[in-house]
């Protein structure tokens, strides 16, 4: 029987996804305590419950989801008494942001934190203590927390894909990909940014072109998840492979000569030429608009290099040396000028609508091969000061295995890195 005849049962339709539900549901935190246990010397004991004493200033609410998941454990476990052992929130300068001192006394629990993220993070942190322990009390002691890696980011696991095979764009449906309890676990594990799919001339309005005809709707949906993601202080990154490739009978290009860079296929599409001024002007209009229509974006996530066909550096493979770029402008300059023109646009529009937000540029080069050209590592050493550059961790592993050499691409989860091209960008 052929794979073809096999008869492979249908996938369930959306409606069917019981896993939605689950997700709509409260965290199920058990504490597994000893109370029958005696409370040893210098550890703060419990069981009369906790009385939470909270001395901050939050007018916009952000830190009412953590306070809630610390209340639904303590109401559960019958600890919240306002004449509990007293344990006092408040804010105090640190050198870090997100950082956070959590203190056992013989009085009571105190958690001082940087800002409102370091004070989510205590809040987790002390959850988890609870829930770490056998017994009904905790060691008397201080901690203090920094995070060691700033932007911890992931994606909706079952929001949909915006290319092949489901080309669906989550911006234009009324799905809610982002329940409060969804995000409630992922805030609860560390993440702290969250990444969906747009492509600018789809959302943007620039002088180059009419504004498409459904960018308001996708606007409005970016604009309400930043604001439900932002309550359990996750930021929305927008993701992006820009500036994207044109076919020859594209009207953007046919009225702009300057943005058609190298040609891939005869007769077909060109790469985007980022080296003209007024190439540049179009990147910049493109991202500055967005980050000003939709206040409170973390950054912006662009592949520069890889996956899909970007600027006239697109036309090169991540490992051929070139000399020259099929392009009238772009063969005048080296190979890592022009990722500079198009990061550098982009990082400006987004500079002068929000000077919080950042770039991060991602080379994605999952070919095999141990070395990558030299324009590459030449790329790393003039980006632009300010954008973040992004590379794969193991793209370019070499490993053996079963008495055999191999060589892995991406997702090779066997092998722990970093490969000796990351090293080198690094």
């Amino acid at each position: 029987m052929s794979s073809k005849e096999i008869p492979y049962p249908a996938p369930p339709a959306k409606s069917e996804w019981q896993f939605l539900n689950d997700l709509q549901n409260p965290m199920d935190i058990i504490l597994n305590w000893d109370w029958e246990s005696v409370t040893p010397a210098a550890h703060l004991d419990l069981r009369r419950g906790i009385s939470l004493q909270i001395s901050i200033s939050d007018p916009e609410a952000l830190l009412d989801t953590a306070f809630l998941a610390l209340r639904r454990v303590l109401e559960k476990y019958s600890l919240l008494n306002e004449d509990g052992v007293p344990c006092k929130f408040s804010l105090e300068d640190f050198d870090d942001s997100e950082a956070y001192r959590f203190t056992v006394e013989a009085s009571g629990i105190n958690l001082s934190a940087a800002d409102f993220e370091g004070m989510r993070r205590g809040i987790y942190f002390l959850i988890d203590k609870l829930c770490a322990s056998q017994y009904p009390y905790l060691p008397i002691e201080t901690i203090e927390q920094k995070p060691w890696l700033k932007n911890r980011i992931s994606r909706c696991f079952f929001g949909p894909i915006k290319r092949p095979p489901f080309n669906h764009d989550e911006l234009l449906d009324d799905f809610d990909y982002y329940p409060d309890e969804y995000l409630n676990r992922l805030a609860y594990e560390g993440i702290n940014g969250l990444w969906l799919t747009i492509v600018f001339r789809e959302i943007a309005e620039t002088s180059f072109e009419q504004k498409d005809a459904l960018a308001e709707k996708r606007l409005e949906k970016l604009r309400r998840t930043v604001q439900q993601c932002r309550r359990f202080g996750i930021k929305i990154w927008v993701f992006s492979i820009e500036p994207r490739w044109l076919a020859v009978d594209d009207p953007l290009l046919i009225e702009n000569p300057e943005f058609a860079g190298a040609q891939v296929s005869e007769g077909g599409v060109h790469c985007f030429c980022p080296s003209s001024e007024k190439a540049q002007q179009y990147i910049y209009e493109s991202v500055n608009d967005i980050f000003k229509k939709v206040p409170g974006l973390a950054g912006l996530i662009n592949i520069s290099h890889g996956e899909r066909m970007t600027t006239c550096l697109s036309s090169v493979s991540a490992i051929t040396e070139v000399e020259r770029i099929n392009c009238p402008r772009c063969s005048k300059i080296p190979p890592w000028h022009i990722h500079h023109n198009s990061v550098t646009a982009m990082y400006r529009g987004i500079k002068d609508a929000d000077s919080s937000a950042e770039l991060i540029s991602w080379l994605y080069q999952p070919q095999p091969d141990m070395e990558r050209a030299s324009w590459n590592y030449e790329l790393a050493k003039s980006l632009p000061e300010g954008i973040i550059l992004q590379y794969n961790f193991e793209s370019g592993a070499v490993k053996k295995q079963l008495s055999r050499v191999r060589f892995g691409g991406d997702y090779w989860l066997s092998y722990v890195g970093p490969s000796a091209s990351f090293s080198r960008i690094a």
